[in-house]
């Protein structure tokens, strides 16, 4: 397992947020969550550039640090289910927040990605954009 060997400051909110939701599917997680999709199967057709196992590890970690919960139905073939704890129902407004302020300035955005050298495969679909 991987241990983080820099030192960890926790002397700010934004070091909480950064420690606890920094990653690439974190916040869309929590958002399908809230749209009703429950099922590892349905998360992933809702992320489908996703890696299976990156969803995976990231549902866990939201688990641990409580913004969902994992609910385990033993029947004859187990079903996993997620929901949001308080804690995630309180993160929506700032996902939403986030959101707004993506479209605001997305093409400016568009243009700072565009720059990026490590950023080849761009793929600008504006039906596609969904709108929280």
């Amino acid at each position: 397992m991987y241990y983080n060997k820099t030192p960890i400051e926790l002397d700010c909110g934004l070091h909480y947020f950064k420690e606890t939701l920094n990653s690439k599917w974190k916040l869309m997680l929590v958002y399908y969550i809230s749209e009703g999709y429950k099922r590892p199967s349905e998360l992933q057709r809702a992320i489908p550039n996703a890696d299976r196992r990156v969803l995976a590890k990231q549902l866990t970690e939201l688990t641990l640090h409580g913004f969902i919960t994992k609910e385990i139905y033993n029947s004859k073939i187990q079903k996993v289910e997620y929901s949001l704890t308080k804690l995630g129902i309180n993160l929506l407004p700032l996902i939403y927040a986030i959101e707004r302020w993506g479209q605001k300035h997305q093409l400016d955005l568009e243009d700072g990605l565009k720059k990026d050298p490590k950023l080849k495969n761009i793929v600008l679909n504006y039906n596609k954009i969904k709108t929280l």
